[in-house]
Parts: structure tokens; C-alpha cells; sequence
């Protein structure tokens, strides 16, 4: 039997309304899966984390120690901006904020290794500043003692004066935070102490050389001899230590704090040197109040024999013109005590301990001035601490 009109559009209704009770189902079961999938939501707090992770870094290091680290962070979340806005702007089914969540994340993390790279860097210039600046100031202090100590031709101190500047310079770069330029400083410094004292290193190594030394040593060794055996006292003077030590049988008695020549680092070679001699030499006389400007005063023998000879070879070998004198005049005197080396080659003491050694001192008695005696003394000190600062050989 054929269907009637009125049954035929009853089953079409009956389609329409399955199909569109079908339709509603699927669209519900998509909009629930976008629901709970999560990408229909915007990313809030990830925003506002990216956000205060870039503010955060812009606060600190990164700026100046991370700034390309900090552009890739900002260009990160710029296009996550973006991106929201776009997704934001959309109907709500088809919001997709996966993309920004990731464009996000990555924008907080650059952020944050910005944050970290720019202060490690930071902190890692600061480091090389004060290193750079503590091996400067070293030498500096080396040279200063050094300088205070000895006589150092205008040339040299021009480059000390030089380096105190240079030196001066980084350490107000340092505070300033400018750590690239005061490491620059410091270098500068160190060099200009390395040109000023390389000359002054080559007169200082004998004080340091384990010969001469050895010999400094042996002098030493056969004044305490000769004090024993005899039973008479005797002085031995040591030039980097500015000490006077005066031996009675052998044995040391006291030590008196001794002023020298201005040119302390030298060994006397010709009059007008400013230096100290070294050798083993003999008290010729004893002149008290009233003899000396020096308030008292022991005129040792020099030059002796030895240095007569060390003399004649230098004018031999062309370091000194012929006509050259030794000087001489040379003694253990009063009106030290000062603190400084000044003397024009002599031994100078207060005059309180001058009395004292005046007294118990006899003409013959042996003097003996030695370089140094292996101890740390203000030369030997001198080259071990360049040695190991370092300085411009």
C-alpha cells in the first residue's frame, strides 16, 4: 500500500528533528571537549607571570649584562600578546589559546635566564675588577714601601705616580659599577708599576740571589767568630732590614733600628752614590761630642782594599769614568732614629743608641754591612712579592 502525503511528511519531520536533536548532541560533546581541553580559556596567570618574570628582569642585571637574552624575552611575549588578543577577539568555540600559553611560557622563561645570565655576568665583572684591582694595588704598595725606602730615579717615579692615578681611577669605576673600565684601570696601573719597578726589580735581585747571600751569610758567620775569639764586641749592619746588631763574644746583644744612605738598594761604589758600602770593615776611630755634627760618631776604614779594587774594575770595564773617586768618610753616627733612609752612605742611629753602642764599641772592633742575611727583609720582600703579583719584566 503507498503512503499517504501526511505520512510521508511525518517521517521527514521525524528525520529533521533526529538530525537536529543529533547536530545538538555532537555540538555539545564539542564544546564540552573544548571546555575541558582548556583552550578556550585565556592564560591569565601565565600572562601576568611573563609579565612580572620580564619586569623583574628589566629591574636588575639583565639590561646591561643580558640585553640580547632580554630582547628575545620581550619579542616572546609581544607575540604572545598578540596572539591573545587574536584569540580573544574570536567567538568562544574556536578560541584557541594553546599557542599563546606556549609563546607565554617561553617569554617567562627567556625572562628569567635573562634575570640569572645578566646578574652571573655581572657578578663575574665585578670578580675580574677586584681581582684586577687587588693585583694592581699590590703592586702599588710594593712600589710605594719600595720607594720609601730607596732612592728611584725621576723616571721611575713618573710612572709610579702614573700607576697611583690609574689605580685611583679603577677603584671609583668599581664603586660606580663600571666594572669593564676599572679592570681596564687596574690593568693600566698594574703595567705602569711593572715599567716603573722592572729597573728597580734587576737592583733588587741581588738581595734575593742565593750566592750572594750565601756570602752576606759567611761575612756574618766570621764577625760572630772573630767577636768570640777575641772577646771583643762587634757590629754587624744589615741594609734591607735597617738593623744594627751588636755582638759581644759572638753572641748578639742588641739590635738598634738603623737609618742608611738614601740610595739604600745600592752597594757603594764611587763617591756621591748616596749608597751604603758593603763589606768588612774596622772601627779607625771613636769621635765624641764636639768631633761630629752627628752628635757621636765611628769612622770605619773604608775604602778599604776590596773596594778599591771593585773600583779599578769597574773603571775597566767602562761602567765608571777614570777619573772617579771612591769617597770615603764613612760612619756610625748620631742623629738617626728618623724613620727614613737619608744618610749620604753612613750608618745613622738615635742618639740614645748611639751612646750605647759608642760605649761598648772599641776602635779595632770589626763592622760588617751586609746587603741582607736570607731573611724577608724590604728588597729580598720586594722581589718575592713582584714575583708573584706580577709586574712588566
Amino acid at each position: 500500500m503507498t503512503a499517504g502525503p501526511r505520512s510521508i511528511i511525518s517521517r521527514v519531520v521525524f528525520a529533521g528533528a533526529v538530525l537536529t536533536v543529533l547536530g545538538v548532541l555532537f555540538l555539545g560533546q564539542a564544546l564540552a571537549v573544548a571546555a575541558i581541553s582548556g583552550r578556550t580559556r585565556p592564560p591569565v596567570a601565565r600572562l601576568e607571570g611573563a609579565r612580572a618574570a620580564l619586569a623583574a628582569a628589566s629591574a636588575g642585571a639583565a639590561p646591561r649584562w643580558a640585553a640580547e637574552e632580554l630582547r628575545q624575552s620581550g619579542e616572546a611575549l609581544a607575540r604572545a600578546e598578540a596572539e591573545y588578543g587574536r584569540q580573544g577577539a574570536r567567538l568562544w568555540p574556536r578560541r584557541d589559546f594553546q599557542a599563546v600559553a606556549d609563546l607565554l611560557w617561553s617569554a617567562e622563561t627567556r625572562a628569567s635566564r635573562a634575570g640569572q645570565v645578566g646578574e652571573e655576568r655581572r657578578v663575574a665583572a665585578r670578580t675580574e675588577a677586584e681581582d684586577a684591582l687587588e693585583a694592581a694595588g699590590e703592586l702599588l704598595a710594593a712600589g710605594e714601601g719600595f720607594v720609601a725606602a730607596t732612592a728611584v730615579p725621576p723616571g721611575e717615579r713618573a710612572h709610579i705616580a702614573r700607576a697611583r692615578l690609574l689605580v685611583a681611577e679603577a677603584r671609583s669605576l668599581l664603586a660606580a659599577e663600571e666594572y669593564a673600565l676599572a679592570t681596564a684601570r687596574a690593568e693600566s696601573g698594574r703595567l705602569e708599576m711593572g715599567r716603573a719597578l722592572g729597573p728597580s726589580l734587576l737592583r733588587a735581585r741581588r738581595y734575593a740571589s742565593g750566592d750572594q747571600v750565601r756570602t752576606w751569610r759567611r761575612w756574618i758567620d766570621e764577625t760572630r767568630a772573630w767577636s768570640r775569639a777575641s772577646g771583643r764586641s762587634a757590629i754587624v749592619v744589615v741594609k734591607e732590614r735597617n738593623e744594627l746588631r751588636l755582638l759581644e763574644r759572638g753572641r748578639g746583644a742588641s739590635v738598634y733600628a738603623a737609618d742608611i744612605g738614601a740610595n739604600a738598594i745600592g752597594r757603594k761604589l764611587r763617591a756621591g752614590d748616596g749608597a751604603t758600602p758593603e763589606g768588612r770593615y774596622r772601627v779607625v776611630a771613636k769621635k765624641g761630642e764636639g768631633r761630629t755634627r752627628f752628635h757621636k760618631a765611628l769612622l770605619l776604614d773604608y775604602p778599604n782594599a776590596a773596594d778599591r779594587q771593585r773600583l779599578a774594575e769597574a773603571r775597566r770595564a767602562g761602567e765608571l769614568p777614570r777619573g772617579v773617586q771612591p769617597g770615603g768618610l764613612i760612619e756610625i753616627h748620631g742623629e738617626g732614629g728618623r724613620g727614613r733612609n737619608w744618610t749620604d752612605g753612613c750608618v745613622a742611629l738615635s742618639n740614645v743608641d748611639m751612646d750605647e753602642v759608642f760605649a761598648r764599641v772599641e776602635v779595632g772592633s770589626w763592622v760588617t754591612i751586609v746587603g741582607g742575611d736570607g731573611g724577608n727583609g724590604t728588597f729580598s720582600g720586594f722581589v718575592d712579592h713582584l714575583d708573584r703579583v706580577g709586574g712588566e719584566r
